[in-house]
């Protein structure tokens, strides 16, 4: 049996192989050429096309050029007119033509020309006439299959299945004709009618389908937002499902258009007016890159990877290539763009605009060569693996727990990410050809060796997928635990809220400890503890941690009952502060203190947006924890009337106050994945979630770290906010959770949290409220200069201060009353 499925293997890539040398020669524009046996390209400039769109052209199993055509003439491999070559029935300015190889022989070549006047037709080529320089049949030649076809035509050709489809397009209704045994049919196409596609009314853009024959796209350049994406059946021919692709910029005329050999991402060549192909004309370009099934509303969100930043600039196709880049047409310029890593996400796609400089005296127009692009579905690479933690020192085993959560880093000379690996320690990534440096970078890289240390990889010599495992031993002994206290519900007064204290061991030995939990007993009760907690004082809850291995985690839930605001003493109100710490201590010396003990200040609420973002330090951070950890908790609630099937939660890293490279999740409530893209957007990706609609069961959230720049200084603040998708809906967004780095009060100095100052922002005066007398107002600026100090007299809980003398800016106000003090920080307008 190991025999034939290596047969079947080695049969299945040489067939994929021998369909890409198929496309080795390009013809297009003004006598330009490429061929792409050799990385870069080889620049040509014996072509005798001149075309302003239409081109496409084929050679043999071995790569040799055999002929190529601008719809209307076909050139031989000498670049000589066949004999019966001119006449066909295309057009030049026609956004596509294609050739297609008659698979029961290796001497017939189907040519299929589109022209807005006369439709879809086609003529064969016979390679075995002319003395082998071939010749189109004449018998065979402009044979019409679809009069109402626009100027657009693609195939999905795979060498693997019998049928095989040649579709066109016109005015909502898509015709798929089966091409079986080297022959077309052209009375029985599978027609396809979505209305939503009707809109395509100019004939001016292109079809695509994807390399994996799944979707098949369509643009229309005089159509604003005229794009649309749609599923194809291989097997049937059918087209369904439609989804418009648009922009919420100028950048909204659609017109060149290509997928990622992955068939995961797709280049759309946008651009800002409906013009004519001459050169000179005034527009303006970008390429954008849609994500597939991305966060919801993808299909409105594109990246923008680049493109004019003036006029003139035309629209131009987009091709995958026989190397797995896309090369953009660059409309009457001796260029071509080209995008260099088409699978990776955002920038990292790599576009650049003056990538390919074409031979002297030639240059390009709109069109490149329209080719199948099936056979390209293999044209990127993957590393993959897992990270295993070999606790017994005798070798990495199944046995063995994961090296979970973990950053890796992939970089070459100009290709540079990191990624996150997943709960279970697996990582993969894809990228195009080169070479690239894998290496792990967990959060303490001092605590681990890795085996290998990093693993470098040459595509294409070496073979895609790429396997390499990581084992990972201790690097000494090392004793590091960390508390983190959640809260799984906003407080709100007189309702039960549950909580969570989470342990985790960060170090390379197993560790037991003690985890204690204070609480302010005044104004709350336990309710209950899971498991039941220890109460060593009456503020106080206490756990057993007991031989929590590496990466291992622990939690320890409770819930309590909160104070009512009719309640005669210590009654709760809606701002009021709540404040819990956490604490671990283990047997030993933990290496890292600082994060053995968390404050958690939580604010009351009375009512409150269920989709929201909050981070557990509190508003306000002592300048001395500038450069370590922050940590976030994003909520999430269904509150539609349907199940979510799947959820994202979106996170755009601010770079000049966080570092990236040391965030890290920390679990949530549901299971998920976690992406790094575009080098600052976090995605927590909850795939098949299915989270109901029901009161009980319709919330969770996710939980990360991620330390903020030691560059901060005291007055400064750092902010983040969040995207919640869910499904296709448009994004909910949280509340922008600002955290200040400013002194706290001092130690010993109460603090009332009845205080309050509004207008906030304000102009030329404040109020300063509380529920106790107000004693002094102090005004200092982001440097921590005093501004102003009043003093007030007499026992009142309401006071007026002027400043109308301030500058415009950011100031911090200490409002002092007989039972304690708050800062709050002021935008004065």
């Amino acid at each position: 049996m190991r025999s034939i499925l290596l047969g079947v293997t080695f049969l299945f890539f040489s067939n994929l192989l021998i369909a890409q040398n198929h496309g080795r020669f390009w013809y297009f524009g003004e006598n330009a050429g490429l061929d792409f046996s050799t990385s870069p390209p080889t620049v040509l400039n014996d072509g005798q096309l001149n075309t302003i769109e239409s081109c496409s052209a084929i050679s043999d199993d071995l790569g040799n050029l055999l002929f190529y055509t601008d719809g209307t003439s076909v050139w031989n491999k000498n670049h000589i007119v066949m004999t019966n070559g001119q006449g066909l029935s295309g057009s030049s300015s026609s956004a596509q033509q294609l050739i297609v190889r008659n698979r029961t022989t290796t001497n017939e070549f189907l040519i299929f020309t589109v022209n807005g006047n006369t439709g879809l037709s086609y003529s064969v080529v016979d390679m075995t006439l002319d003395n082998g320089l071939g010749d189109v049949d004449v018998s065979r030649k402009n044979i019409s299959m679809n009069q109402s076809a626009q100027e657009k035509v693609t195939a999905y050709i795979n060498p693997l299945v019998t049928v095989n489809w040649i579709v066109t397009f016109n005015n909502g209704l898509y015709f798929s004709y089966p091409l079986i045994n080297g022959s077309i049919d052209i009375t029985n196409p599978t027609v396809s009618a979505l209305t939503a596609t009707s809109v395509l009314t100019d004939e001016r853009g292109m079809l695509k389908i994807s390399p994996d024959g799944s979707k098949i796209a369509n643009t229309s350049v005089g159509d604003i937002n005229g794009a649309f994406l749609t599923d194809f059946d291989p097997i049937t021919g059918a087209i369904s499902n439609p989804i418009r692709l648009t922009s919420s910029t100028a950048f909204n005329r659609f017109y060149g258009i290509e997928f990622s050999p992955d068939s995961r991402l797709l280049y759309v060549n946008s651009n800002t007016e409906n013009s004519s192909n001459a050169c000179g004309i005034t527009n303006q370009r970008e390429i954008f890159q849609y994500e597939i099934n991305g966060s919801s509303n993808w299909n409105q969100n594109p990246n923008f990877l680049g493109g004019s930043t003036g006029s003139p600039s035309s629209r131009g196709s987009l091709q995958l290539a026989p190397n797995g880049k896309i090369y953009f047409a660059r409309n009457c310029q001796p260029w071509l763009g080209v995008i260099e890593n088409p699978t990776q996400i955002g920038t990292f796609a790599n576009y650049v605009d003056d990538a390919i400089p074409l031979a002297n005296g030639t240059r390009s127009r709109e069109g490149l060569p329209n080719v199948a692009v099936q056979v390209y579905a293999n044209t990127f690479n993957t590393v993959n693996g897992i990270a295993t933690l070999d606790l017994g020192s005798d070798g990495c085993s199944i046995s063995d727990p994961m090296f979970s959560n973990s950053q890796f880093n992939v970089s070459s000379l100009n290709f540079n990410f990191n990624f996150l690996s997943g709960n279970t320690g697996s990582y993969f990534v894809n990228m195009p050809n080169g070479i690239f440096t894998v290496t792990p970078s967990p959060e303490n890289p001092t605590y681990w060796n890795f085996s290998p240390p990093n693993v470098i990889v040459d595509f294409p010599t070496q073979t895609s997928p790429f396997t390499q495992d990581f084992c990972v031993t201790a690097n000494g002994s090392i004793e590091d635990l960390e508390v983190i206290v959640v809260p799984l519900e906003q407080a709100r007064p007189g309702f039960d809220t549950d909580y969570k204290v989470v342990v985790k061991n960060k170090g390379n030995v197993t560790t037991s400890g003690i985890v204690t939990l204070d609480f302010e007993e005044d104004f709350m009760n336990l309710l209950s503890s899971t498991p039941t907690a220890a109460t060593p004082a009456t503020n106080q809850l206490s756990w057993s941690v007991s031989n929590l291995q590496p990466f291992q985690m622990e939690e320890f839930l409770f819930t309590m009952t909160m104070n009512t605001p009719t309640q005669t003493t210590n009654p709760l109100n809606d701002g009021d502060v709540l404040t819990f710490t956490g604490v671990v201590i283990g047997t030993g010396t933990d290496a890292m203190p600082v994060d053995n003990t968390m404050v958690f200040d939580q604010t009351v609420v009375n009512s409150y947006d269920p989709n929201d973002k909050t981070c557990l330090e509190g508003k306000t951070i002592d300048p001395s924890d500038v450069g370590e950890y922050v940590h976030y908790m994003i909520r999430f609630e269904n509150t539609g009337m349907a199940s979510a099937v799947n959820i994202v939660v979106k996170d755009e890293i601010d770079l000049s106050q966080f570092d990236i490279t040391t965030l890290i999740p920390l679990g949530g409530s549901h299971d998920y994945y976690t992406r790094i893209r575009e080098g600052n957007v976090v995605e927590f990706i909850h795939e098949n979630i299915n989270l109901d609609f029901n009161d009980a069961t319709n919330d969770g959230y996710v939980l990360f770290k991620i330390k903020t720049l030691n560059t901060l200084v005291a007055g400064d603040t750092f902010d983040n906010t969040a995207d919640i998708y869910f499904d296709f809906n448009a994004p909910i967004v949280t509340n922008t959770e600002t955290v200040s780095i400013m002194s706290t009060a001092s130690v010993g100095e109460a603090t009332d949290n009845s205080i309050t100052i509004y207008p906030n922002p304000a102009n030329n005066f404040i109020n300063a409220t509380a529920n106790n007398a107000i004693e002094s107002i102090s005004i200092t600026d982001m440097n921590g200069r005093m501004i102003t100090a009043t003093q007030f007299t007499g026992a009142v809980n309401e006071q007026r201060l002027e400043i109308g003398e301030l500058s415009s800016g950011i100031y911090f106000v200490t409002i002092k009353s007989n039972a304690g003090q708050k800062i709050e920080k002021l935008l004065v307008e």
